[in-house]
């Protein structure tokens, strides 16, 4: 893992297939950007959270978005 201070970094490496999180989320916690392919419902692609309870759409707060405290994983 590796410290990212700006969330532009952190979609940046998203867009390259990486997932990422804030460093006070659970450790099971992050997010990543799923891109449709053939046989998706979604037609564009979107960014989601991934827990212990699964898989959901995500979108950034206001306090997420200025966060320095981000990192990538994967």
């Amino acid at each position: 893992m590796s410290d990212i201070t700006i969330f532009e970094e952190v979609l940046k490496a998203m867009k390259l297939g990486k997932g990422a999180r804030l460093k006070e989320w659970a450790d099971d916690v992050y997010i990543s950007i799923q891109r449709p392919d053939a046989n998706s419902k979604m037609t564009a692609p979107y960014m989601y959270v991934t827990s212990r309870y699964g898989k959901v759409p995500w979108a950034p707060t206001q306090i997420e978005v200025l966060s320095s405290k981000w990192e990538i994983i994967k």
